[in-house]
């Protein structure tokens, strides 16, 4: 029973590695959009506003990947 499990696993892992998926790691246009927003609305250096744009840019990148 081993030996089929082994060979199922096997089988499953040769299968998977000739076919590699290439990440896309080119940033979408509208991302470079929504952190220059963030920047523009949310200016200033102290605590407060950087936590504020951080959130900005999480909400806004993820608009940005939803197609908004």
């Amino acid at each position: 029973m081993m030996r089929l499990l082994s060979a199922a696993a096997l089988a499953a892992v040769v299968t998977i590695l000739p076919n590699p998926v290439p990440a896309d790691a080119a940033p979408k246009p509208c991302l470079r959009e929504a952190i220059d927003s963030c920047d523009a609305d949310f200016p200033g250096e102290t605590p407060e506003i950087i936590a504020i744009r951080g959130y900005c840019y999480m909400i806004r990148a993820a608009l940005c990947a939803a197609g908004f």
